[in-house]
This record gives structure tokens, C-alpha cells and sequence, in this order.
């Protein structure tokens, strides 16, 4: 049974999170369900309790597939992102769960897992409005799609709108490392290792 879909979440608290997190007004309404004059009102709050600022988007967010894969640094964040996703099973089945819809409770548990990925993150992360809509793509399998590495069992991005395969970024990663370092890293493909 899952538990986050039967817990009684409180939408506040999620406003809260994702006000922190910078996601824009809109997201935070559609999927908390309050008012714009609410999420205006914990936006101050949320300014009064915490000395870091924090930008209040309107509007929609930016909606493009290529943000994800334009190069190697933000492949490998897509990457490890949607690695997180799986983890906190915010992908699993082959159709969208009922609560992938925007709903308090897919709030909740996306919260839980962008925190989790800013932990994780690399290089520069993915901004929250970018995770958000990237994981809802993932979930619908339009543009991009999720793969598995044979090598190091990573997964990550496929893109369907190009025919150029894209080599796993987490193996291209530690690839560079093992070479900075001068080392051989036994879990790469063959071809990649590098030699003291």
C-alpha cells in the first residue's frame, strides 16, 4: 500500500516547501489547491521566518526537452534527477499514477524527492519549475525517456526527437575523473577505462 496516497498531507506546509524551493505561484496553486492571496500571504511569512531570499515566479514555466539535454553537465543532472524519481518511485508502471495529476499529494512526495536530488546534485542543479517539468515529461514518455546503463546501471536520458545516441553521462563522468586522477576505474566500459 502506499502511503503517501492515504496520509492526510497539509497543504500548507507543502505551499511552504515549494516557496522555498523558488517554484512559481502557479505550480503552487494548482497543485495546493490555494489562493493566489494565500500563497502571497506565505510567501511574507516565509520572507519574515527565513534570511535567505527567495524569488516568487508567476507565470508558467519554461516547457522545453533540450534544457535537459543541451550538454554534457545538464544530462548528467537530468540523469541523476531522474535516478532520484525512480528511487522515490515518483516513475514506476507504465502509466501515470492517479496521483501524477497536480494534486497535494504528488506535491508532497516531489518535494521529498527535489530535496534529495539538491543533495545529489553535481554541477548546477535543475531549478525546481525545470525538475517539475521535466518529471511530469518523463511520466508521459513524450519527448524524452528513461534507459539503464549495462555498465554502471545508472539511469538516464534518451531523447526521441534525435537520432545521435547519447552515451551514459555518469560512465562520461567518472571517465573524466579517472583521468584527472590518473586512475582505472574497473566499472567503466573497457574502451573508457584510463591507466595510471
Amino acid at each position: 500500500m502506499d502511503t503517501f496516497s492515504t496520509s492526510v498531507i497539509d497543504p500548507v506546509a507543502v505551499a511552504m516547501r515549494m516557496i522555498g524551493f523558488e517554484a512559481r505561484t502557479r505550480t503552487i496553486r494548482l497543485s495546493t489547491k490555494l489562493t493566489d492571496d494565500q500563497i502571497r500571504r506565505l510567501y511574507r511569512q516565509y520572507m519574515r521566518t527565513d534570511n535567505t531570499a527567495s524569488t516568487r515566479h508567476r507565470g508558467r514555466s519554461p516547457q522545453q526537452a533540450l534544457q535537459y539535454t543541451r550538454n554534457s553537465q545538464t544530462h548528467l543532472e537530468s540523469s541523476i534527477f531522474s535516478s532520484v524519481l525512480t528511487a522515490h518511485g515518483l516513475l514506476k508502471g507504465l502509466r501515470p499514477k492517479p496521483w501524477l495529476g497536480q494534486s497535494i499529494q504528488y506535491a508532497h512526495r516531489f518535494c521529498i524527492a527535489y530535496g534529495r536530488y539538491l543533495e545529489l546534485a553535481i554541477y548546477e542543479p535543475l531549478s525546481f519549475e525545470q525538475a517539475w517539468y521535466f518529471a511530469r515529461m518523463l511520466a508521459a514518455r513524450s519527448e524524452l525517456y528513461l534507459q539503464q546503463c549495462k555498465h554502471c546501471s545508472s539511469h538516464y536520458l534518451g531523447d526521441n526527437h534525435t537520432v545521435l545516441k547519447r552515451e551514459c553521462p555518469v560512465c562520461k563522468w567518472r571517465e573524466k575523473l579517472a583521468k584527472e586522477l590518473g586512475e582505472t576505474d574497473v566499472a567503466l566500459p573497457p574502451k573508457t577505462r584510463r591507466k595510471k
